[in-house]
């Protein structure tokens, strides 16, 4: 693609469009779709202004409009001139062009000249043959929509087909904070190294191999998501990252990660799901800031010892993996309020998770489906609800005496060599407030008389720490007034409505909105089907929403908008199915709305949990 340089030098004998004589003068150039202005020059007919433009070149683009017009505060800007200069024409010479009325309107009262200098720059960086003309039109009408909105939005050029980053780009969006490359051609992670203010990479659904250690010198980059390519390892160079706040990683085919992926400091959220992972590095819980994890659909056996050091994580997502143990001081972790551990082959849960009390608020949870756990006491509260199976949890961990350890005495494995010793790691600056211990069984808050009939009586045999068996008496429940479990449900039942308005809000609609963009864009076949499989699969939640709104709830019309920004690819196969899944995506986002709507003023806890219920399901597939 070639580029445009034009220099504004100045104007002479201009028009007095004010009642002081004088004009409040500024030139807009005009190419294509793009625009570029200049300063304003207060009080003035022969206005300096030599600033320089680049313009992109499309193969459509032959004619340069400069417009001239005086800026008014409280009116529109007041008409001066144009001219209409002849891009072939242009020989890096400055040159006085006489400016002429508007076609429509000869009566204009216009004079003076405006003095241009303008070049075509031939670029080098760019082969037809590896860009086509068609991937580079489009590609510029995206960066002249980004500069339209003054770099607010993210930088999009998603679904393009693009094998090679663009170069051009450096010069005409050097400020850029967002990017998104997602679903083009990449095979290589593209060096974006010039891009100071990078903020956000997205690279979702490409073909990237490896990741060149040298083009992580990003040191202002917090989110990077490399979703869906072909990924086997990440270089030692991934701790340049040092402002890297979330990493996506999911659904490639990295056996191992790298140490250096512990040396984030700020990594808050990682995602690494559907990757052949056996292990996690044995220094992982250096990750202390790390707050989400989701490692599920990888082939984890065990998780590192000292993991339940991460105390910050409130959600962890282990399902569908081969793990066989938790680590026993598990229940350090707090402030976990989800915790997925579904088909695994966990037989017992550790007696420490007792004491994460967060798994048993409604919206919150522990999700132990498809494991073979041997207790049918922990099946049965389990199936009944978290609250119940955690409330048993809790009870079982505290008739049994035990106690967490103090972090001082929690072996630390030595990764310094391959040697495991018994050397324990004491910190006093970085040790967590710790949770309460259960040395002693506080009998005052059970039933004070448990019946001893046999027939009334139920024990069930549990194992403490050290071997021996545990009598528990489950009928010693404690008795809560009715009152009181009345306000609980209240109380969740509310903290589960905010989630769900947040959800619909923050989440799933941006989300919903992005891909109709990127379908209505789609120019690729196989892009158009692999947007279109995502919403067959959440098409039942969906269908369980629709059941749930109330027959005679007023539904508003979908958007009629359906074509907005739609580029058309010729082939009609591929159009039907664009406007096929665009058509779906406006009935979805219809009845977000009406659930936004809706769900703040009900108070059925069972609609709200199944609505809850539903909305995870779709966020876990929406990408």
């Amino acid at each position: 693609m070639n580029i445009l340089q034009v220099n504004v030098i100045e104007g002479r004998d201009l028009v007095a469009s004010d009642s002081n004589g004088f004009s409040d003068c500024y030139a807009t150039l005009i190419l294509g779709q793009q625009k570029k202005k200049t300063k304003i020059i207060k009080k003035s007919l022969n206005p300096k202004w030599g600033e320089t433009f680049l313009m992109r070149i499309s193969p459509l683009d032959e004619t340069l409009h400069v417009l001239l017009q005086d800026w008014d505060q409280f009116s529109s800007d007041d008409f001066m001139g144009e001219c209409f200069i002849d891009i072939n024409s242009l020989d890096d010479t400055a040159v006085w062009y006489t400016l002429s009325t508007r076609p429509n309107k000869p009566d204009d009262f216009v004079k003076g000249e405006v003095c241009i200098k303008a070049r075509v720059v031939k670029s080098s960086n760019i082969v037809k043959d590896k860009i086509p003309l068609n991937m580079l039109t489009e590609v510029n009408n995206r960066c002249t929509k980004f500069e339209n909105s003054d770099g607010k939005d993210p930088f999009d050029i998603s679904g393009i087909g693009l094998e090679q980053f663009p170069d051009f780009l450096f010069d005409h969006v050097p400020n850029v904070q967002d990017i998104d490359l997602g679903f083009n051609q990449f095979k290589m992670f593209p060096s974006l190294i010039s891009f100071k203010k990078l903020t956000t990479l997205v690279l979702n659904g490409n073909y990237i191999l490896t990741v060149p250690g040298e083009v992580l010198d990003l040191p202002k980059l917090k989110v990077l998501s490399i979703n869906g390519n072909h990924l086997i390892s990440l270089p030692s160079e991934i701790s340049k990252l040092v402002s890297l706040e979330k990493l996506e990683i999911a659904n490639n085919k990295i056996t191992e990660l790298c140490p250096e992926i512990a040396n984030l400091p700020k990594l808050e959220e990682l995602i690494i799901s559907g990757n052949p992972l056996t292990k996690l590095p044995p220094n992982f819980s250096s990750l202390t800031s790390l707050e989400v994890l989701d490692a599920s659909g990888c082939q984890l056996i065990r998780l590192p010892e000292d993991f339940s050091m991460m105390t910050k994580l409130l959600e962890v997502n282990l399902g569908n993996n081969k793990l066989v143990e938790l680590p026993n001081h598990i229940g350090r972790l707090t402030r976990l309020v989800i915790l997925n551990l579904m088909d695994n082959k966990l037989s017992d849960l550790p007696m420490s998770i007792g004491n994460i009390h967060g798994l048993g608020k409604l919206g919150a949870g522990i999700n132990i489906e498809g494991n073979p756990i041997k207790s049918e006491e922990i099946m049965k509260k389990y199936k009944i609800g978290n609250d119940q199976l955690m409330d048993f949890l809790e009870k079982r961990m505290a008739l049994s005496g035990y106690s967490l350890p103090e972090i001082s005495k929690i072996p630390k494995l030595n990764t310094s060599n391959g040697n495991n010793n018994n050397t324990t790691t004491t910190s006093t600056s970085t040790t967590p407030k710790q949770p309460p211990q259960y040395s002693v069984v506080d009998t005052s808050k059970y039933s004070p008389s448990i019946p001893s009939t046999p027939s009334t009586q139920q024990n069930n045999n549990e194992s403490s720490p050290n071997g021996a068996n545990i009598t528990i008496p489950l009928s010693s429940t404690p008795q809560i007034p009715t009152q009181t479990k009345d306000q609980d449900v209240v109380n969740k039942t509310i903290a589960l409505k905010n989630w769900i308005v947040s959800t619909i809000r923050g989440e799933i609609r941006p989300k919903m909105g992005k891909i109709k963009n990127q379908i209505l864009r789609c120019v690729s076949i196989q892009e158009g089907v692999g947007i279109a499989n995502i919403f067959k699969q959440i098409k039942p939640e969906i269908e369980k929403l629709k059941l749930l709104i109330p027959p005679n709830y007023p539904m508003p019309p979908p958007a009629s908008n359906m074509s907005g920004g739609k580029t058309f690819s010729g082939n009609d196969k591929l159009e039907q199915l664009k406007d096929l899944v665009a058509i779906s995506i406006d009935d979805y986002d219809v009845l977000f709305a009406v659930l936004y709507q809706l769900i703040p003023n009900n108070t059925d806890p069972q609609l709200i949990v199944s609505v809850t219920q539903s909305l995870k399901k779709i966020k876990e597939i929406i990408p």
